[in-house]
């Protein structure tokens, strides 16, 4: 398995948004052993900082950019200038996202936007800015970060789950337009982050480093679709599966006894 990983990932060119804290920051950890050239985005400009900091004696190479992802011009100079100082790109990781609640007895325009803007169109514009670059190479990797909130339209989060399948089927369109590009879609389940501090009731939980890894190992077998752990790959193909008939009736019965407990759950990743 490490020569696998080290003969995929060593000498790579890899972006990574949302990489000053929780899954980004696990993924920079996790790759910077590979003598990667990390470039790494975010709003937050003194944690990128200080992760490059943490990792100057594993042999990669640092590029940092404070840059919100929601901005599309700021994106594309980004993408385009890390490419340029890298001398092109190998692999791009659409990693940032925000969560919130988005019931009808809590709806917030503003948090509703953030998520369509930071998720989904973020998302957008961080993939086309480096299929600009990856096309005419005719190579090269993009990852999206979904989530297994995406199995289904779920009730307190359906905005969250809509940003996400939406970013799904957006990976499984490129890929079947672009064959020379591997596209590889993950679907984490819950792994103990910022995004889901609120959550009391995270099940099966990883912490980031395990979950990096299990990332890292994924695209380095060229998975089209990875969800993890295991447990929560089978619920979502289970979940997948069931007819509306029964899924509706279930789902509004859990809804309003998570309305009934659940205060305000703000995610921020």
């Amino acid at each position: 398995m490490e020569n696998m990983l080290r003969k995929y990932w060593q000498g790579k060119r890899i972006l990574i948004t949302g990489a000053s804290s929780g899954l980004g920051w696990a993924l920079a950890e996790a790759l910077a052993p590979f003598g990667v050239h990390l470039g790494l985005m975010s709003r937050r400009e003194q944690k990128l900082q200080e992760l490059a900091e943490t990792l100057r004696d594993t042999g990669s190479r640092f590029w940092i950019r404070a840059c919100d992802v929601r901005q599309r011009e700021a994106v594309i100079r980004a993408v385009q200038d890390f490419a340029a100082e890298a001398s092109g790109l190998d692999v791009v990781w659409a990693n940032s996202g925000v969560g919130y609640e988005s019931s009808m007895r809590h709806w917030e325009w503003d948090e509703i936007e953030a998520m369509l803007d930071t998720n989904l169109k973020g998302a957008i514009y961080t993939i086309k800015a480096a299929l600009d670059v990856m096309v005419p190479q005719r190579s090269g990797t993009v990852v999206g970060i979904c989530s297994a909130a995406s199995m289904r339209g779920l009730p307190l989060h359906g905005i969250y789950s809509v940003t996400k399948i939406g970013l799904a089927y957006f990976m499984e369109s490129m890929a079947v337009e672009l064959p020379s590009i591997q596209f590889t879609t993950i679907h984490p389940g819950y792994v103990d982050t910022p995004i889901n501090a609120g959550n009391p009731n995270r099940f099966w939980l990883l912490q980031p480093p395990e979950a990096a890894q299990k990332m890292i190992r994924a695209v380095a077998k060229k998975k089209h679709v990875y969800t993890y752990p295991w447990q929560m790959m089978l619920l979502y193909r289970l979940v997948h599966a069931v007819p509306a008939w029964i899924y509706v009736p279930v789902m509004r019965k859990m809804g309003r006894l998570a309305l009934r407990g659940a205060g305000k759950k703000k995610k921020d990743q």
